[in-house]
C-alpha cells in the first residue's frame, strides 16, 4: 500500500509531534470576553435605574392650596383622590344621621334634685365664680354671623354623671358648649367647672321619646302633663345650676313634635331669658319654628358628630360640619362625652384654623 500523505501540519496519518501526542483531553470552554461581561452589568443597573426614575417620576408635588372653597373641600374631605376627584367628593364611609334617641343612653336614675337649693338661691361653690360675669343672653344684642368667617357651635350632651371627662371636655382648645342633665350627681359641680372655664353651658332638658320603651330621665316633659306641670318641671330642672345660658331637648320627638306643647315650654324658658337649640331628633320637630314665632333665640342641629363612634367616622362627619358651615356661614353640632369624640376634636382643631373656620359658643350664632 501507499504511504498516506503527509501535511505540512504533520496531523494528518498522526505526522508531526502533536500528532503524535498521547492522553489528548477535551477542548477548553469557551469564556465570553470581559467586554460583554462588563456590557451586561452595564445594561442592567441602566435598567433598573430606568424603573427607579420612571417610579418617583409619578410622584407630582402637592398642588398649593387654592383660594376657593372648592379647594378647600376637597382638602378637608377623607380619602381625597386626586386622579379621579369626581368621584372624591362623596364621603369615604357614608354616615347615616340618626335620631339622637336611637343613640343616647338612658337617663342616669340618681336624682338628686331635692338636695337642690331653689334656682334663685344657688350660690356658687367656691368664691372664684363670684368673679366670673354671667354669660347669658339676658340684655346681650343678637350676633349677626355674616360677613365673615365661617362659623360653627359644637354642643356636647349628657354631662351630669362623670366629672373626669367633663373635665377634658372643657380643656378643648376651642370654645364647646355643655349641655347638663338635671337630677344628676355631678350636674351641678359640673356646671360649675365649665364656667370656671369660660364654657358655655346649657340645660339638657329631658322629653318624652317617641319609643315608649325609651327612658328619657326622672321628671321629663311628658305629653300627658298640663300647663302648670310642665312649668314646675322646668324651674326644678334650672335649679340644677344657676350658670344655664340656655336649653336643648334631650330625646324628646314626641314633645318637640307638638307645637302646643313647645309652645308651652318656650314661653317658660323666654320668661328665664333663655335660649333654646333644637336637636331635631326627629325631622317633625316644631321646636325651632315655634321658637321663631314666639321671638326666642334659637339654633337647630346640623349634624350628629357621633352616631357612629369610630374616629374614622367622626372625622367624616366633621368634614360635612365644615362643609356646611361654609355653604350657611355657619353650622351647629351635636356630640357626646366619649373617648373618641374628645380625640376626634382636639384632632380637628387644626383643620379648623387652616379652613379658616371659626368654633364659637352657641349663643354666638343667634340671631333674632
Amino acid at each position: 500500500m501507499p504511504p498516506k500523505r503527509r501535511t505540512k501540519t504533520g496531523k494528518a496519518g498522526g505526522g508531526g509531534k502533536e500528532g503524535r501526542s498521547k492522553n489528548v483531553g477535551p477542548a477548553p470552554e469557551k469564556r465570553p470576553p470581559i467586554t460583554l461581561l462588563v456590557a451586561w452589568v452595564l445594561a442592567v443597573v441602566f435598567l433598573i435605574s430606568l424603573v427607579y426614575f420612571a417610579r418617583e417620576g409619578r410622584r407630582l408635588p402637592e398642588p398649593a392650596a387654592g383660594p376657593t372653597a372648592k379647594s378647600s373641600e376637597i382638602q378637608t374631605t377623607p380619602g381625597w383622590d386626586r386622579q379621579n376627584p369626581e368621584a372624591s367628593k362623596r364621603d369615604p364611609v357614608p354616615v347615616v344621621e340618626h335620631s339622637e334617641e336611637k343613640t343616647e343612653r338612658p337617663y342616669s336614675r340618681n336624682d338628686n334634685s331635692a338636695q337642690l337649693p331653689p334656682r334663685k338661691d344657688l350660690q356658687p361653690l367656691s368664691a372664684k365664680s363670684e368673679q366670673l360675669p354671667a354669660r347669658a343672653l339676658r340684655g346681650v344684642p343678637p350676633h349677626d354671623v355674616s360677613p365673615g368667617p365661617s362659623k360653627i357651635a359644637i354642643v356636647i350632651d349628657d354631662f351630669g354623671p362623670d366629672v373626669r371627662i367633663a373635665r377634658q371636655f372643657a380643656s378643648l382648645p376651642f370654645p364647646v358648649t355643655l349641655s347638663i342633665l338635671p337630677h344628676q350627681a355631678h350636674s351641678r359641680e359640673i356646671a360649675e367647672l365649665a364656667h370656671h372655664a369660660g364654657r358655655e353651658v346649657i340645660l339638657h332638658l329631658p322629653m318624652e321619646p317617641l319609643d315608649s320603651k325609651k327612658d328619657p330621665g326622672p321628671k321629663a316633659l311628658l305629653l300627658s302633663m298640663s300647663g302648670d306641670e310642665i312649668r314646675q318641671n322646668i324651674r326644678g330642672a334650672l335649679e340644677t345650676s344657676p350658670y344655664f345660658d340656655g336649653v336643648n331637648n334631650h330625646m324628646g320627638s314626641r314633645m318637640t313634635g307638638n307645637a302646643q306643647m313647645m309652645k308651652t315650654i318656650l314661653t317658660e324658658l323666654k320668661g328665664h331669658g333663655l335660649f333654646f337649640i333644637d336637636s331635631m331628633t326627629t325631622n317633625e320637630s316644631k321646636g325651632w319654628e315655634t321658637a321663631r314665632e314666639l321671638n326666642v333665640p334659637t339654633l337647630k342641629r346640623d349634624i350628629f358628630l357621633d352616631n357612629d363612634p369610630s374616629g374614622y367616622a367622626i372625622g367624616s362627619q366633621i368634614s360635612k360640619l365644615m362643609k356646611v358651615a361654609k355653604a350657611k356661614g355657619m353650622a351647629v353640632a351635636i356630640g357626646h362625652p366619649r373617648q373618641s369624640t374628645l380625640r376626634s376634636l382636639q384632632e380637628a382643631s387644626d383643620r379648623f384654623r387652616k379652613e379658616g373656620i371659626e368654633v364659637v359658643s352657641a349663643h354666638d350664632l343667634m340671631n333674632r
